[in-house]
């Protein structure tokens, strides 16, 4: 039986251990403003952007990594970059190297690129060509 809280600050009912929205868009804009970079940050703002995103989303549908390694279906509200943009800036809308997320599991993600970078990189491109190869109906 799943345990439920509320937000302090909007009142919400989450599930135990997620982030509140109204927290999460706060975190990004706090992100955008101290620690992203300009020209990212003119990136993720443009219009090119917001229809590769939604392009993503549309396309595979659900969170990639939590149905390949769990299972579970789990609705996608965020797309996440394998390769950063820092890394690679011309692969920022390449769709090889975006994967559709729920923002906890985009979280997650973060943490392990934290503790190996090169091998999370390699098991998200793994996953997300074997999920649009032989699940997501049609492939890309």
């Amino acid at each position: 039986m799943p345990i439920y809280k509320r937000c302090s600050r909007c009142g919400g009912r989450l599930l135990t251990g997620q982030k509140c929205p109204c927290r999460v868009r706060e975190s990004n804009r706090e992100y955008d403003r101290f620690k992203r970079d300009k020209e990212s940050k003119r990136f993720y703002d443009s219009a090119e952007w917001r229809r590769t995103k939604e392009r993503v989303l549309e396309l595979d549908g659900m969170d990639v990594y939590e149905y390949m390694t769990t299972g579970e279906v789990v609705a996608a509200d965020t797309v996440h970059h394998i390769v950063p943009l820092r890394d690679d800036w011309s692969k920022r809308v390449d769709m090889r190297n975006l994967m559709s997320l729920n923002a906890a599991t985009h979280s997650k993600i973060e943490t392990e690129y934290k503790r190996n970078k090169q091998k999370m990189i390699e098991n998200l491109t793994r996953i997300l060509a074997e999920f649009r190869e032989n699940v997501r109906v049609g492939g890309i």
